[in-house]
């Protein structure tokens, strides 16, 4: 979570644009009530189908705190998911079809909310104006994850989506508020443009987790950042998927003149906090039987390639697999964070996974990781002691199916660059009582050395114990205890529950 610390001169001010806030940033809600408003409209109602998700989790475990009193410290948390989707909001064409058809466009509205809250000895409260709301009552936080009004296909050519929601494009991955479209062109490519404000955690109904990393605690978290993009791609080929899309987060002055910066001054500068083009493509061949696919995210703040992914898939036969994996990627953050200045080293990963299935029960894994650490010279004459270091490492996973029972026996190891890490685990799952009980076992043990400090060394081992009962049609009740063994612990017992129900309804005239 990301804390605020404002002077009490902009208190007044910051309480103004809170206001403001809640009304033009809450996490899609407008959206929402359109939808509703249009079903009603359209007189589809009566046709659409309504789904909810809850989900109840609860989590309870001791940890240590570092020092010489040795603390102990509770984690008590629950965490409250509901999804709420309402799909078909408009009706079939022809009077007897139960569902309208793709080819004739539809409407959907999908939500989710978060509640979060810790009872435990180590507490945090919630952030900003959602604290407000509910301090009073128990301090939990409220997040909104998404929610908004879709459209698919309308006019034969055109989606679109309104509110909350996320996007991915290659290898960029982004939260907004505001509105998406694509559209669909006859020569199998189609041109996308979005626009709207980047979700801010510090407000009522926020989201944190998407939040750029690199201004924690700064008056720029609370700021109003537009963002806009636009994108090219080919649409409905079978054998090729490939995407083009672009960028912009920034923070003009005209829509923070409320806030007071650290120097004391009155609104912020205008700044760029990201410019990303993204690219990617996938190809499927002989019949899908070899993939190959590549993805690239390219800063334009700070001129560099911040990741790049590549790799492969070969159906050999049709027991035998292979996959190949090639990953660099840099650390990177808000282009107005002081992190930017310093000198971020990037790391390349090359996997490759070999399976084989003998008999349709049984299937057999290899893997193979090795990493590479490249150290560039921060001067002209300075070369580095080692320009390249490596980590090398790989696995063997042996599982077991069946219709009632599967089991798993994994081992891995990694050494070289870093130290020294192995370990291996068994896990199992059996259905009883005409499926309705799943009961899971797992055990695991690791060992870890560090190179770069001997007290970073020692070893866990675990024993897991849970179940998945199913009380009813769409409602599950999960329950796992865990208990570990360290070199820094003698017990460490970890609890976690959850009570999860799923139920869709559709009506109709």
């Amino acid at each position: 979570m990301l804390t605020t610390e404002c002077q009490a001169a902009a208190r007044a001010s910051v309480d103004a644009r809170a206001k403001v806030s809640a009304r033009s940033r809450g996490g899609g809600w407008w959206a929402v009530g359109a939808g509703v408003a249009l079903s009603m409209w359209s007189g589809g109602a009566a046709a659409a189908e309504v789904r909810t998700v809850t989900r109840t989790i609860g989590e309870g475990y001791m940890i240590r705190v570092p020092g010489p009193e040795q603390e102990l410290l509770s984690r008590r948390r629950l965490v409250q998911y509901v999804n709420l989707g309402v799909y078909e909001l408009l009706p079939p064409r022809r009077p007897r079809d139960l569902h309208r058809s793709y080819e004739d466009g539809q409407l959907h509205m999908v939500t989710s909310m978060r509640l979060r809250h810790d009872f435990g000895s180590f507490r945090r409260e919630g952030q900003d104006y959602a604290a407000k709301l509910v301090e009073s009552v128990d301090g939990r936080q409220i997040d909104v994850l998404f929610a908004y009004l879709e459209g698919q296909n309308l006019g034969g050519m055109i989606d679109l989506r309104a509110g909350r929601q996320f996007e991915m494009s290659g290898l960029d991955f982004f939260a907004f508020d505001g509105g998406w479209v694509r559209l669909r062109t006859p020569v199998h490519v189609a041109v996308e443009a979005f626009g709207g404000l980047q979700v801010d955690g510090s407000h009522l109904f926020g989201f944190p987790t998407m939040e750029l990393d690199g201004t924690q605690g700064r008056p720029p978290d609370r700021a109003f950042s537009p963002m806009t993009g636009a994108a090219v791609a080919l649409d409905d080929l079978k054998w090729l998927d490939a995407r083009v899309a672009y960028r912009r987060t920034w923070t003009p002055n005209a829509l923070n003149q409320g806030i007071v910066d650290e120097d004391g001054g009155q609104g912020l500068a205008t700044t760029v906090d990201q410019e990303l083009v993204s690219a990617s493509a996938a190809l499927r061949l002989a019949d899908g039987k070899f993939g190959p696919y590549a993805a690239l995210r390219y800063n334009l703040g700070t001129a560099r390639v911040d990741d790049v992914v590549a790799g492969m898939q070969v159906a050999l036969t049709e027991r035998h697999l292979l996959r190949a994996l090639y990953i660099r990627t840099i650390p990177w953050f808000d282009l107005d964070s002081i992190f930017n200045v310093f000198a971020s080293e990037a790391f390349e990963d090359l996997r490759a996974v070999y399976e084989v299935r003998p008999s349709p029960r049984w299937t057999i894994a290899l893997r193979s990781q090795n990493r590479i650490f490249r150290e560039h010279p921060l001067a002209v004459n300075d070369q580095p002691t080692r320009a390249r270091r490596l980590g090398l490492g790989g696995g063997a996973t042996l599982a077991y199916r069946r219709p009632r029972f599967s089991a798993r026996i994994d081992g891995f190891g990694l050494a070289g660059e870093g130290g020294l890490r192995a370990g291996g685990s068994v896990d199992t799952r059996t259905f009883v009582a005409w499926q309705r009980l799943a009961l899971d076992g797992r055990i695991y043990a690791v060992y870890f050395e560090d190179d770069a400090a001997a007290a970073r060394r020692g070893y866990s081992v675990a024993v897991q114990a849970g179940l998945n009962l199913q009380l009813w049609r769409g409602i599950h009740l999960n329950l796992m205890g865990e208990e570990m063994i360290t070199t820094y612990y003698t017990s460490a017992l970890r609890v976690l529950a959850s009570l999860s129900a799923d139920w869709s309804l559709r009506l109709r005239r």
